[in-house]
């Protein structure tokens, strides 16, 4: 089961970056959500992120590899347990969770998009995205079974 839960957390990370991809893209640059996470990280700790830009994006995505991965794997050890038409709604439930949990609560560096994805309207592409990795993980796990 944590083979599938890692697979699941790396299929997250990638769905979601894509999605954050794609939400950058939509302003003009396709960066820009990790240009923004990683700026952030770096005046967290006192460094002039307008100094180092492309450390800036670097770290963002770094930021977001580790946090995506880490929801991924979390939420999916949640619902690999569950068997049938329960585990595709627990899917559903657990991205809504994460994104009122996301918008509501949780601090930046813990959310997925870090500050970007800090409203509902904002993170409902995240939760979709979640939620297809983590539906996707039912096909990593029904893989690994023996026949």
């Amino acid at each position: 089961m944590l083979d599938a839960a890692f697979a699941t957390g790396t299929l997250a990370a990638i769905a979601t970056g894509g999605t954050l991809l794609g939400l950058g893209w939509r302003e003009g640059e396709a960066g820009r959500v990790f240009r923004l996470a990683g700026r952030g990280l770096l005046e967290r700790f006192g460094v002039v992120s307008a100094a180092a830009p492309l450390t800036s994006v670097a770290l963002g995505y770094l930021h977001h590899l580790l946090i995506a991965s880490l929801w991924g794997f979390l939420l999916s050890l949640l619902l690999l347990p569950l068997r049938g038409a329960l585990r595709f709604v627990a899917a559903g439930v657990a991205a809504v969770g994460y994104v009122v949990l996301a918008a509501l609560f949780l601090p930046p560096a813990l959310r997925i998009g870090y500050a970007v994805t800090s409203d509902i309207p904002s993170g409902v592409p995240i939760g979709a995205a979640l939620a297809l990795a983590l539906l996707g993980g039912v096909w990593l796990e029904a893989a690994q079974q023996e026949p």
